[in-house]
């Protein structure tokens, strides 16, 4: 009998387009004024630490409590579920058709699927059930809200992705890795056969010279 194979894709820009979580705090923001004048006021403290590396995730979280502060946890749930149905919904526009029947095309296989994205794990999870896989393995940046103190944070970015599914159990390397960016070099090296989903076109030299030519970029 053959051995069950593991695929892992990223979900945004990879199965969903554009950043989830960020748009989710849009979303968040234009339903309140006031919340968006508590992001610009934060404005000096955020941007200054998000000007370096080592403090960003600092100033992310920052930026997500002006966003989120005061919500009772049952609102925030409701509100993250609401906005997920309608982004990732059939209607929604930002499925990635081709990245997702990728994915069926797996399952029906009978491999093993993981879904590894720096998203936050709730938001994601979310994504996930209104794209029909609430069955699929989901590693995500931690993640976890509170109502009036800064949220608690560890993002799964880069190779931090990569110890997050070694933590899940995920036994690299790989056999195929479904991504779009270079963040995510990590994880398409961890991988036995890198597959690229419509990559941007300033970062695809750099993708290929780092994977080997023969990649296969979908578009």
């Amino acid at each position: 009998m053959s051995q069950q194979q593991c695929v892992v894709f990223d979900l945004d820009d990879t199965l969903l387009s554009t950043d989830s979580f960020a748009r989710f705090l849009t979303h968040l923001l234009r339903r309140s004024p006031a919340r968006l004048a508590l992001v610009a006021l934060t404005a000096p403290a955020w941007l200054t630490l998000g000007a370096r590396r080592t403090s960003r995730l600092h100033a992310e979280r920052i930026v997500v409590w002006a966003a989120t502060v005061g919500l009772h946890p049952t609102c925030f749930q409701e509100l993250m579920c609401g906005f997920a149905a309608e982004h990732a919904g059939p209607g929604g526009g930002r499925r990635i058709d081709l990245a997702l029947a990728r994915l069926h095309e797996h399952r029906a296989a009978g491999d093993r699927v993981v879904i590894a994205t720096g998203c936050a794990q709730p938001l994601a999870l979310a994504l996930c059930d209104a794209l029909g896989l609430e069955d699929v393995e989901v590693v995500a940046s931690a993640f976890t809200a509170h109502r009036w103190r800064l949220p608690h944070a560890v993002p799964a970015r880069g190779q931090a992705k990569v110890h997050a599914l070694l933590a899940a159990g995920v036994e690299l390397p790989v056999e195929h890795a479904y991504s779009d960016n270079l963040t995510d070099l990590p994880l398409l090296r961890a991988a036995r056969t890198a597959h690229l989903v419509r990559p941007r076109a300033r970062e695809l030299p750099a993708l290929l010279e780092a994977l080997g030519e023969d990649v296969e970029v979908l578009r």
